[in-house]
């Protein structure tokens, strides 16, 4: 007799992140069926697309902003603070060698489709996944879910924590659980919360902490699947603006911005 409780479910990440595994552990404490695609990081040519297009999009000025923000935002924002710190090699390897694992350098290519479609997943899970098209997202049965770490539609694209302290925007810092739709970060509702702000902790630790309540909050939205309760999505409202990537500028005023919210 099959256990209604055990479900398929599809990790997709990109150059294995941590808070893929910490899904992957999650799903494996409860006793469920687990495998994993891995996005290698992008190639040169890919790499190359991208930042054409974000030079015609945003032009030179934020292209420049762009490439700073890289370089510094070790300064402000220290990078051994981390929201899912106990995640290292040692554990990822020890997960992978539970799991269905596959690493491919392009989702979309018809070897990663027949693989996905091989799993028969129930249920598709994004953690750190780019853009997906339909080919791949709609061969989950039951639908596919993204962890926004925004609180959409109001912010949508990427950092969107760093845009919304950088817009002194601390009462809209939250996430967003949303089914996957050919709109990015527009799909139907399933979970968003605000997340209060730490004025305690330092810049960098205020984020890991927020980063890590949208993962409790993906988590329970995975657990409310297993124990069978129903899922109540509510369609997107329209609207909100796209960020891109943060830059120097961003980063730095996002920084400014948190120093003076602690002291308020």
């Amino acid at each position: 007799m099959i256990d209604s409780n055990i479900k398929k479910w599809l990790i997709i990440t990109t150059d294995n992140l941590p808070e893929a595994y910490y899904m992957a552990r999650h799903l494996l404490n409860n006793s469920q069926h687990v495998s994993m695609l891995n996005i290698k990081g992008r190639t040169f040519l890919q790499s190359f697309s991208v930042l054409k297009r974000l030079l015609k999009k945003r032009g030179p000025a934020y292209l420049a902003d762009f490439f700073l923000g890289r370089y510094m935002k070790k300064y402000y924002q220290n990078p051994a603070i981390k929201p899912f710190a106990d995640i290292d090699d040692k554990f990822k390897e020890s997960i992978r060698s539970k799991i269905e694992y596959h690493s491919c350098e392009d989702p979309h290519s018809t070897s990663s489709l027949a693989l996905v479609e091989s799993y028969a997943p129930d249920y598709i899970l994004f953690l750190g996944a780019p853009v997906i098209k339909p080919s791949l997202f709609s061969l989950a049965k039951q639908g596919t879910i993204n962890w926004h770490h925004g609180f959409s539609p109001i912010y949508k694209g990427s950092d969107c924590v760093h845009w919304a302290m950088a817009n002194k925007d601390f009462h809209n810092i939250g996430f967003t659980i949303h089914f996957v739709s050919e709109i990015v970060d527009g799909g139907s509702i399933i979970l968003q919360r605000k997340v209060q702000v730490n004025k305690d902790l330092d810049f960098a630790e205020a984020i890991a902490e927020i980063l890590l309540k949208g993962m409790e909050g993906f988590t329970e939205v995975v657990d409310n699947i297993i124990s069978h309760k129903e899922i109540n999505s509510k369609i997107q409202e329209k609207g909100g603006k796209h960020y891109p990537p943060a830059g120097w500028r961003t980063i730095r005023q996002a920084c400014n911005n948190f120093s003076i919210f602690r002291k308020s």
